[in-house]
């Protein structure tokens, strides 16, 4: 989990789309509302919307990870471009949920807490 850690960190923070979708499975899913119309139902989803932030002028970067035996914590630090949304922080949270090695969730969270119960089991 420490090697997919550091490759999540490396492929986010160099905004490497290519990286990025190496490490997520077909049919993850990103949300935790699969009728939220924001929510990701594959990784082409995830991958879509990724790509629209970064066009948008998001700037995220990992400043730290947490592994557990269900996946990996993130805390990212972000900056939003002028007027961009605002409903979630400077800093979120953020679990990826592995399975076989594979990313198969992406969860955001209030706190890192939340963050790191998720990825516990």
């Amino acid at each position: 989990m420490e090697i997919l850690a550091a490759r999540l960190r490396t492929s986010l923070n160099a905004r490497d789309v290519d990286a990025f979708r190496s490490l997520v499975a077909e049919d993850a899913m990103w949300g935790e509302d699969p009728n939220h119309p924001r929510t990701c139902h594959n990784r082409n989803d995830i991958i879509a919307t990724y790509k629209r932030l970064l066009d948008e002028g998001v700037d995220a970067r990992v400043v730290d990870t947490t592994t557990g035996p269900g996946g990996v914590a993130c805390t990212l630090e972000v900056q939003w471009p002028e007027g961009g949304r605002t409903e979630r922080g400077p800093t979120i949270y953020q679990s990826f949920l592995v399975v076989d090695g594979l990313v198969t969730r992406v969860q955001g969270h209030d706190d890192p807490d939340l963050a790191r119960a998720a990825i516990a089991t």
